[in-house]
């Protein structure tokens, strides 16, 4: 009789290879070595006088440049003749250039079966363009189209707290009863893919890479995709609310946290080292998640709930850059705020069932 060997293949990660990648800050450093070579030999010997009178020349020059290139943190090899420095890797233009809008307009997400005004306290897209709000108080997930027309809606057992994007048709969103709802779009529906039940409690919500970045009021953790708890980033036990709403820099070096009950954003670096700490009257006052949001482009926009104003800090947090928008642009009490790089244009979410839509100068 022949026999048949049916093979399984299965692969097991090895764990320790992301948790060592989530503590460094870059992949290493260029090293550029400037080689110094000395003139060709002449065939005549007029020329070879002429060389060398220019070499000894040349030499006591380079001497002395060598001496200030040491100096300067510059590393000198005497034997190869080869000048060695390290440079770190930085960002290639400027990552803060200044927000500007012009034109504005109101559009109503209210529908039918909602009980109670808007309150779209969460704004994101998914990587191929659906715009998604979320409506806390109704407890409802809304797909909107180009129009900015409620299309589809998914119904929430418990009201949401933070929503990010995850990929091309999925989001993700904390719910206030310690769970994170996978949401995802396909044929113009909106539909649940998994649900996520966590230990701690999840407010604030981000992603980058595959990982998620969660926060529970008092401290932010770093989790898996499924769920595993990589490590706790960053605490502040001082008092209640105090590591809120989350968000991360498109190269995942800078990660955003708001504490709630000292008015402050926290500008934290990939190991959750503290950067700066930055306090504004606006991200205290009476709502529990100010709106943070971070742009392609590293730009960071923060809503000021008791100025009624979006404002833009800069990538390191420490300080503000410019009110992008303001109370006579008709904006009060912001919950919520995002940036499409497609249009060009900056939705804000309030109270009052309906996003204002600023297009970008």
């Amino acid at each position: 009789m022949t026999a048949k060997n049916e093979r399984t293949l299965t692969f097991n990660p090895n764990t320790t290879i992301q948790q060592t990648l989530s503590t460094i800050s870059g992949l290493g450093n260029i090293l550029i070595t400037v080689k110094q070579s000395q003139l060709a030999e002449s065939k005549t010997q007029t020329l070879v006088t002429t060389q060398n009178e220019s070499k000894a020349s040349s030499q006591s020059a380079s001497g002395n440049k060598t001496s200030d290139l040491t100096k300067s943190g510059q590393v000198s090899n005497p034997e190869k003749h080869q000048l060695v420095q390290e440079y770190q890797l930085g960002p290639l233009s400027n990552p803060d250039p200044i927000i500007k809008v012009k034109s504005s307009k109101k559009y109503s997400v209210k529908i039918v079966d909602d009980k109670y005004p808007c309150c779209i306290i969460g704004i994101c897209e998914t990587a191929s363009g659906e715009l998604l709000i979320t409506d806390e108080d109704n407890r409802k997930v809304k797909l909107l189209d180009k129009t900015y027309k409620v299309v589809a809606h998914y119904d929430l057992p418990w009201p949401p707290w933070s929503m990010c994007s995850i990929d091309s048709s999925l989001v993700a969103l904390t719910l206030s009863n310690k769970e994170v709802h996978f949401i995802k779009v396909a044929n113009g529906q909106v539909i649940k893919y998994r649900i996520l039940k966590l230990e701690h409690r999840c407010i604030g919500i981000a992603h980058h890479h595959g990982n998620l970045y969660i926060t529970d009021g008092s401290a932010l953790y770093l989790d898996t995709m499924d769920g595993r708890l990589v490590r706790e980033m960053y605490k502040d036990t001082s008092g209640p609310w105090t590591v809120t709403t989350c968000a991360v820099s498109p190269d995942g070096d800078r990660i955003y946290v708001v504490n709630k009950a000292s008015e402050q954003l926290v500008t934290l670096s990939r190991d959750g080292t503290v950067i700066s700490i930055l306090t504004d009257y606006a991200l205290g006052v009476l709502v529990v998640l100010p709106g943070l949001h971070v742009t392609d482009s590293g730009q960071v926009l923060v809503c000021g709930y008791g100025t009624s104003t979006i404002f833009q800090v800069d990538k390191d947090g420490r300080q503000t850059l410019a009110d992008v928008v303001t109370k006579n642009d008709d904006v009060s009490n912001p919950l919520s705020v995002y940036y499409r790089k497609n249009t060009g244009s900056i939705i804000v979410g309030m109270r009052n069932n309906a996003i204002k839509v600023f297009e970008k100068q």
